[in-house]
């Protein structure tokens, strides 16, 4: 059955032409030369039909840690929810604290109140941690970013002060999300799921 092996082939490289022309969109904010991780590999067209996501506040305190420095912070979309990276040098994460907020949101320091595009905001902290490095430069090239993404419309920095750095997202709706980490490089992943 040689006659099949050009076959097999010729749909090997059809495939992954499609697969290389599935659209994604993708935004990285970092400092340059950081890795933001392994993309993410879901068929086009899918659906993540496992996602359980809260709505209420995810919590995982770890006191007593140096800060880890943020080095990068990719956003993309995928088939049902958007994903939110945020590595670490190091191999170990901050504490975090994320959670809706209909409350104002105000910038540490000089309590500036801080608008989001999108009908909720949901607030990522992270401890100890800094975006910054020992000399007081940043280590993100940008800290306020439009995205546009069918979830998350928005992320700006609003703190990166006394071993604190705080994130808001201004998303679409107050949604299911969830929390994950990664090691190798070490990354918080937040997953925010589409409106239905």
């Amino acid at each position: 059955m040689p006659w099949r092996a050009p076959y097999l082939c010729l749909a090997l490289l059809v495939l992954g032409a499609c697969q290389r022309d599935a659209p994604r969109q993708r935004v990285r904010i970092s400092s340059s030369g950081a890795s933001a991780g392994a993309p993410l590999l879901v068929p086009p067209g899918s659906q993540d039909t496992g996602f359980v996501g809260t709505t209420s506040a995810v919590h995982r305190p770890r006191p007593g840690l140096p800060p880890r420095i943020l080095r990068a912070v990719d956003a993309r979309a995928s088939p049902g929810y958007d994903r939110i990276t945020f590595e670490f040098t190091g191999d170990s994460l901050p504490g975090y604290h994320v959670q809706y907020t209909s409350g104002p949101v105000r910038r540490c320091g000089s309590g500036d109140p801080v608008a989001a595009a999108g009908a909720g905001r949901l607030l990522v902290r992270l401890e100890p941690a800094q975006a910054h490095d020992e000399r007081g430069n940043a280590t993100l090239a940008e800290r306020d970013r439009t995205l546009g993404l069918p979830a998350v419309k928005e992320l700006k920095l609003v703190c990166d002060l006394e071993g604190q750095v705080e994130w808001v997202l201004g998303v679409a709706t107050s949604g299911p999300y969830r929390v994950s980490e990664l090691s190798g490089p070490a990354r918080l992943v937040l997953d925010v799921r589409h409106g239905q």
